[in-house]
C-alpha cells in the first residue's frame, strides 16, 4: 500500500540523530521532530477516541496546553510529529514519568482523524528506534483509557504487558489500563 510505504527514509529523527538534518518525503509520510506548532495543530484536530482519553485528565482541557506539555516533559529528541499527505496527523513519544528517575518513561500518542493511517509507519519508526529505547530506558509505561479503539492490540502487539486498571483514574470516574515495557522482560 502507498500509504503505509517508506516511513523509514522519511525519519527525520530516528533517535537522536546529532546531525540535526531536516525530514525527507517518502510517500505520503514524514515524521519530524515535534515542534509546539504541529503539537498544537494535531491537539485542536485530535479524533474523538484520543480526545476523550486525554481530556478525561485534566482540570480544565485546553489543547495549546497539551501541546505545551508534550514538549516540556519529553525525554529530549525524542518526541516527533507524523505528517500524512502535507498535514500533520500524528504526535507521538516519550516523556520523563518521574521527576527522580530518568530511566522511567511515559510513552504517548495522538492524532487527528488520520491517526490510524500513521499506525503502520508510527510503528516501523519505534521498532527502528528500539535499541535507543531499550539503552536508555529501564522502565517505559503506557496509560490508556479503558475502553480505547486500537491502542490496547497496539501496545501488546509492540510487547507491552499489562499491569492492571486504575480505577477511577479520569476526572469523571474513567478507568485506565497501564501497561509497561522493562528492561531484561523477555518480548516478542
Amino acid at each position: 500500500m502507498e500509504a503505509e510505504s517508506g516511513a523509514e527514509e522519511g525519519s527525520e529523527n530516528r533517535g537522536r540523530k546529532p546531525d540535526g538534518a531536516t525530514g525527507r518525503p517518502a510517500g505520503r509520510f514524514l515524521i519530524r521532530d515535534l515542534c509546539l506548532r504541529d503539537a498544537s495543530f494535531i491537539a485542536a484536530n485530535m479524533r474523538d477516541q484520543d480526545l476523550r482519553e486525554i481530556a478525561c485528565l485534566w482540570k480544565e482541557w485546553d489543547t495549546r496546553a497539551l501541546a505545551a506539555c508534550a514538549l516540556q516533559t519529553a525525554v529530549p529528541g525524542m518526541v516527533w510529529s507524523l505528517w500524512y499527505d502535507g498535514q500533520p496527523a500524528a504526535a507521538y513519544g516519550f516523556s520523563r514519568a518521574s521527576a527522580f528517575d530518568p530511566d522511567h518513561w511515559q510513552a504517548w500518542a495522538f492524532g487527528t482523524d488520520r491517526f490510524r493511517r500513521c499506525v503502520p509507519a508510527i510503528t516501523r519508526h519505534l521498532l527502528d528506534i528500539r535499541q535507543i529505547v531499550e539503552r536508555d530506558c529501564r522502565r517505559l509505561q503506557v496509560i490508556t483509557l479503558e475502553n480505547h479503539d486500537i491502542a490496547h492490540g497496539w501496545i501488546e502487539a509492540l510487547g507491552a504487558t499489562r499491569e492492571g486498571r486504575l480505577r477511577a483514574y479520569g476526572r469523571g470516574g474513567e478507568d485506565f489500563y497501564v501497561y509497561a515495557w522493562v528492561r531484561g522482560d523477555k518480548r516478542p
